[in-house]
């Protein structure tokens, strides 16, 4: 082997015995990582090693992989990295789509071949195989060559890092690593006194809205007031309730109207409890509600504002930029209330009875009002403590999601490990 065809060896990190296949997978899945990086300047050196190994290879080990038209097949590295994350599936472009069969003898779960190919697909550039980003991928369970027992379609997930882009909602550092990060803020801002106190009228916020929230989507109209109150008239209102409606629908045709589901999903339940809570709900348990939505919207208002920084809302929000310090002040408020109802449960601390204004004695207060409903003060503390524990699993369970999406190849680590494990 002359010193030459040793650096093209070295430059795309490939052993001196690499295969034909080994070398044109590396090449692209290399050339992806330069793009990615930013590196374009070293494409040439790269490309040069890649046709000289090529050259090397061909004239050696003779010829490439050819396709059924006779041509070198631009989907073999492809191919080869299906193989690499043991799918050996049957591949094909055909009417502007990617066919890709998994026969179920080698693959009989569609979870694990949907995962082991996403995995395989996250390594290369779609643009260097001469494929559209955007490409629709079609992937079949195949029970015989012409049997089809599954099928599910999947976009090609983007090679190109967002990770730079604090606005982006694919950006996996901001995901995986400042979300939490904003998390363990918020935690260090409630066992810090002066921090506390002085965003105390964060929580104040949080909790007066949870009153009103519960009263607008019930039909009724409330005025939540930043200094502990929140006004709220007994009566229904068909204007509040038209009015919600109203922008119910506009979340809604803003979210189809650019492609974001988390909208769409949010305004479908929210008609949806907004309808029950308004003409099912009983004057008594609205009251019940009403009481409880106050430190209940601590937890479950917080938790629903910190999963929405995964997800996209109407540009005109401006919730990319925004969802920073609303996660951080979510988490503020949520893990303190958090910590307070486990604190209560274990006798270090007591119930919060009365009101900000009135005292502990004031009747008025959400927990007077809870026991004089018939609420115990057991059955008040395991409520709310449940609420904070569920919350907590939800908050936990979309992270790990989202972080599972976006790094495919863990799926299919886990679905190894998992067969490893049984077998």
């Amino acid at each position: 082997m002359s010193e030459e065809v040793a650096r093209c060896y070295q430059c795309l990190h490939l052993a001196a015995d690499a295969s034909l296949q080994e070398v044109e997978a590396a090449y692209f899945s290399r050339r992806a990582e330069l793009i990615q990086t930013g590196q374009r300047q070293a494409l040439a050196d790269l490309k040069i090693a890649y046709r000289r190994l090529k050259e090397h290879l061909q004239t050696s080990q003779g010829p490439p992989a050819i396709s059924s038209s006779g041509e070198e097949d631009p989907l073999a590295p492809l191919i080869y990295q299906l193989r690499q994350q043991g799918v050996p599936a049957r591949v094909a472009l055909r009417h502007g789509h990617l066919h890709i069969g998994v026969p179920l003898k080698q693959m009989p779960s569609q979870a694990k071949g949907v995962a082991s190919i996403r995995a395989a697909l996250v390594r290369l550039d779609p643009e260097a195989l001469g494929l559209e980003p955007g490409l629709t991928i079609r992937i079949y369970g195949l029970k015989a060559p012409k049997r089809v027992a599954w099928k599910q379609t999947i976009s090609w997930p983007s090679t190109r890092l967002t990770d730079t882009d604090l606005f982006a909602f694919d950006n996996r550092f901001s995901n995986g690593l400042i979300f939490p990060g904003l998390l363990l803020l918020g935690m260090l801002m409630q066992v810090l006194p002066p921090v506390k106190l002085l965003l105390f009228g964060v929580q104040v916020w949080m909790h007066e809205f949870g009153h009103a929230t519960v009263a607008w989507l019930a039909g009724r109209r409330a005025i939540p007031l930043p200094f502990g109150w929140t006004n709220v008239e007994p009566e229904r209102s068909l204007f509040v309730y038209l009015g919600l409606l109203v922008l119910f629908g506009l979340l809604f045709w803003a979210g189809r109207r650019e492609g974001h589901r988390w909208p769409m999903v949010l305004a479908v339940g929210l008609i949806l409890i907004q309808g029950w809570m308004t003409w099912m709900l009983s004057a008594q348990t609205f009251e019940v509600l009403l009481a409880f939505g106050g430190v209940g919207g601590e937890l479950y208002l917080s938790t629903l504002l910190m999963v929405s920084f995964f997800f996209p809302m109407p540009a005109y929000w401006r919730w990319d930029f925004y969802r920073y310090p609303v996660v951080l002040g979510s988490a503020f408020v949520f893990l303190g209330g958090f910590g307070l109802w486990h604190r209560i449960e274990r006798g270090l601390a007591s119930i919060p009875w009365g009101s900000l204004w009135g005292g502990p004695e004031h009747a008025g207060g959400d927990m007077n009002i809870l026991r004089l409903h018939g609420w115990s003060d057991q059955q008040i503390i395991g409520t709310y403590r449940a609420l904070g524990d569920g919350c907590l699993l939800v908050l936990m369970g979309v992270y790990l999601y989202v972080l599972l999406k976006q790094h495919p190849q863990w799926w299919a680590r886990l679905w190894q490990g998992g067969r490893r494990r049984h077998s």
